[in-house]
């Protein structure tokens, strides 16, 4: 199953985005800003873990940028995997077996969906390799609108 750690990981990044021009983190209560940011999320854990998996956490530390980026091309990562492997398997499982049309439909809208996030989020490390970000704020908010409706989308699937 997909794991919505990943939404709520990417939301609490995308509201981390709107302080990336702001002054350097500064630790208070010992916390560094990775601990700081995970203890915001649903899963501190798996936040803290998924960003501690990548060799980059010990400059993430202290640096939004840095930990911005690192969780976006996670997520990208993430969701690239999600569209070329899990659906398409999931989608093929569904036909083969003949099993509850109404979710297939909901996999196979759910593969184009996935073509739109997957190209804002690229476009959104585009935009934090900019000199600007012009489009950062805006192209921020459409994805945290796309996982919100996602989540309550998946959240009222009928199942057995």
């Amino acid at each position: 199953m997909i794991n919505f750690g990943f939404v709520q990981l990417l939301i609490t990044f995308i509201s981390l985005s709107y302080f990336l021009p702001s002054k350097p983190f500064i630790a208070t209560q010992g916390d560094d800003l990775i601990t700081h940011v995970c203890k915001n999320t649903e899963g501190f854990v798996f936040c803290h873990d998924t960003i501690y998996s990548d060799t980059r956490a010990i400059y993430a530390r202290t640096d939004r940028f840095i930990l911005a980026y690192m969780a976006f091309q996670k997520t990208l990562n993430y969701t690239i995997d999600i569209k070329d492997v899990y659906l398409p398997s999931e989608i093929k499982s569904f036909k083969d077996n003949g099993r509850e049309p109404g979710i297939l439909q909901g996999l196979e809208n759910c593969l184009g969906k996935y073509d739109v996030v997957n190209g804002r989020l690229g476009h959104m490390l585009d935009e934090l390799d900019s000199v600007t970000n012009y489009d950062f704020d805006k192209l921020s908010l459409e994805i945290e609108g796309e996982a919100h409706a996602l989540v309550k989308k998946v959240s009222t699937v009928d199942r057995p």
